[in-house]
């Protein structure tokens, strides 16, 4: 091998190593822009569909699979791809994550699901007021849910109605068991796709793409009931915004009075109950090399 050849492999290794292991501030800077791109794609379908009518349930609920694999491939190498306090403090509990990075890692998934619904109103606030004027209603007074459903969830969807008849549908407790069943059907994929041991696991670059497909079917199922948050900042932070905007009382408490607890809880009860699940009904029977 001739002397450049060498300096030349020696340049490259060292080129490798410049950066072994991402620091928390580069792990955060790629939580909050894995979180923007969930939240701008996702929310931004929403919008497409409600204020135009661009594209129907199906649109919406494939838009978010593609939402959250763009996500992870964008920051899957550095941070994880979290994007979810419901991922960050299950990890914590169930893989080990520095519960010292748990604080940051949240900060940074609530401000770009904030700068997200921001970006995502500066598009779209000539048709939200024209689509309140249509409507008849005065933006954080009853009935403005409607609108503000662009960004933060209700149950069950604005689109089945606001009034007490549609209310009657979904009852807290309801509303409570879908997100925590749903969001522990994700975490129970993301940990099967995850799973070094998983011999049917996906090939490496691939589990991106079916934890996406999981998240469109938790779309589809869970669309028009609870808007399946599954994900506390998918709620809050865009919820928190529309505060700002002057949705008052309809962001908080919510016109039912619990939405923006319901939406923290349920989804961090979930995760923990998938990945318990996972553990004790696949983990401890995987096949393992003798």
């Amino acid at each position: 091998m001739s002397k450049a050849q060498v300096a030349a492999i020696e340049t490259a290794n060292s080129e490798t190593e410049i950066n072994p292991t991402p620091t928390l501030l580069g792990q955060c800077s790629a939580e909050f822009l894995g979180t923007f791109i969930v939240i701008f794609v996702g929310n931004g379908a929403g919008a497409a569909a409600s204020l135009v009518n661009q594209l129907d349930g199906w649109g919406v609920a494939m838009m978010w699979g593609l939402a959250v694999t763009f996500g992870i491939y964008v920051a899957g190498s550095v941070s994880g791809a979290h994007f979810n306090p419901a991922v960050t403090i299950t990890m914590a509990v169930f893989r080990g994550f520095p519960k010292k990075y748990i604080l940051p890692f949240i900060a940074s998934q609530i401000a770009g699901a904030y700068v997200a619904s921001a970006c995502l109103y500066f598009f779209w606030h000539n048709f939200i007021a024209a689509q309140a004027t249509k409507l008849g209603v005065v933006i954080g007074e009853p009935g403005s849910q409607k609108l503000m459903s662009l960004f933060s969830c209700f149950y069950p969807s604005p689109g089945v109605g606001t009034d007490a008849s549609a209310w009657a549908l979904i009852s807290l407790s309801q509303a409570l068991t879908i997100e925590v069943v749903l969001t522990a059907f994700l975490l129970v994929m993301i940990f099967a796709l995850t799973e070094p041991e998983n011999t049917g696991m996906p090939q490496a670059g691939i589990g991106a793409w079916f934890i996406g497909l999981t998240v469109t079917a938790i779309v589809g199922i869970g669309g028009n009931l609870t808007m399946d948050a599954v994900n506390p900042v998918r709620d809050f932070a865009p919820r928190l915004f529309a505060y700002t905007i002057g949705f008052g009382k309809i962001a908080f408490p919510g016109p039912r009075g619990n939405e923006w607890w319901l939406y923290i809880v349920a989804p961090i009860i979930g995760g923990l109950l998938g990945a318990f699940v996972y553990r004790y009904l696949i983990h401890r029977f995987l096949p393992r090399a003798k």
